[in-house]
């Protein structure tokens, strides 16, 4: 004897909400070197410039992003890692591991990111996942979970490979997934660290190859990378202001200076809207057989947006309801979502939960779900 509301999953509203009408302002994106290049804010995820951002090409040793995200959320940094012959012997970039040697899966992760050692890389994925091809296989899933679209990884260290492939968005979405962890947001924005060196009265000494550490004030970490086939790449962050960007190159002749400007223009360029706070009321429903007579629907958490400053932003709302809405309803609960569009692209969505209690207008329906409720029914 519930009463039930029933609406298509596809019913919705729309309207259109003009927030800024003044006219555009900003400086002319930078020029750059590069093939392929992506700046990204943090925050929204929005995408703040763009050259061929989607295309896929190798992305050398900003690979070893995702090998160490990966491995700080799939281990324990606390590991001991026991080092293959086959790891001490990789090719390439290395901070010198020897067979049988063991270390801490933190010290490697430095070695990593700091020096990228393509030794230390190959040494994660063995102790992870017991070989590079099963360790491989789970950067993919990962990576997808990150919001990479267009990636295919071979393997933990980006040694090149026909098969091994990523793209400026993709990278850029990866680093923006990854600094969220404070283990890899601390790594990534060291300048310099001492690991253990078995056999020796001395350690390791690491320096990171980002010299940005070094010359941009505003800085938070990044990742380089080089090979023949991949040319000059590399991915960095910065923050200023309350707002944190991520800026990619690959194949990029002039990568410092170009990822220079690129973080400027992505701080600089652009600001912070925020569209609607945490519990504003986005819509309100009448419903003639409830005894408050009206629901109203409020979004879980803020709604932000980033605008070049200057700016303005076109937006489109779209409801959609639950298939069905039955009485009672309790404030907080789940009875649709919300998708915001800009300029026709999604910008976000977000639950929608009621704004208010709703209940039976009868006595009789209410004491009937009462005993329903009491005898366990549904």
């Amino acid at each position: 004897m519930k009463r039930l509301f029933n609406l298509s999953i596809f019913f919705l509203f729309i309207f259109l909400l003009i927030l800024f009408s003044q006219s555009v302002v900003v400086t002319a994106a930078p020029y750059v070197s590069a093939n392929s290049a992506c700046v990204i804010d943090l925050e929204t995820r929005q995408v703040l410039y763009n050259k061929n951002m989607h295309m896929k090409c190798p992305p050398a040793s900003t690979t070893k992003i995702l090998t160490s995200i990966v491995a700080i959320e799939e281990s324990n940094i606390n590991d001991v890692v026991t080092v293959s012959r086959k790891a001490a012997y990789q090719e390439g970039s290395s901070i010198y591991l020897s067979e049988g040697e063991k270390i801490r899966l933190e010290e490697l992760l430095y070695g990593v990111m700091l020096a990228s050692g393509n030794d230390a890389a190959m040494a994660i994925a063995e102790h992870i996942s017991g070989s590079v091809e099963e360790y491989a296989e789970l950067m993919n899933r990962r990576a997808v979970e990150m919001g990479a679209k267009n990636s295919n990884f071979i393997n933990p260290s980006g040694l090149p490979d026909s098969n091994h492939y990523s793209t400026a968005y993709d990278l850029a979405m990866i680093m923006a997934y990854a600094l969220e962890n404070e283990i890899f947001a601390q790594i990534t924005a060291s300048k310099n660290k001492t690991i253990s060196w078995s056999g020796n009265d001395w350690g390791r000494g690491l320096r990171n190859h980002n010299k940005l550490l070094w010359s941009y004030s505003d800085i938070t970490g990044g990742k380089t990378g080089y090979t023949k086939a991949a040319g000059r790449c590399l991915v960095a962050s910065a923050r200023r202001d309350g707002r944190e960007v991520v800026a990619v190159v690959l194949n990029c002749p002039n990568d410092w200076n170009d990822v220079r400007n690129l973080l400027d223009f992505g701080l600089d360029q652009f600001k912070k809207v925020v569209v609607m706070d945490k519990g504003e009321i986005v819509y309100k429903m009448n419903w003639e057989d409830s005894q408050e007579g009206e629901l109203g629907f409020m979004i879980n958490c803020p709604l932000l947006t980033v605008l070049p400053r200057g700016g303005k932003i076109k937006l489109q709302k779209e409801v959609y309801l639950k298939p069905s809405l039955e009485l009672p309803i309790k404030r907080g609960d789940l009875i649709g979502s919300l998708k915001v569009y800009d300029n026709g692209e999604l910008l976000s969505k977000v639950e929608l939960l009621a704004a208010n209690d709703l209940n039976y207008r009868s006595f009789f329906l209410k004491f009937w779900n009462w005993i329903t409720v009491l005898l366990g029914g549904d």
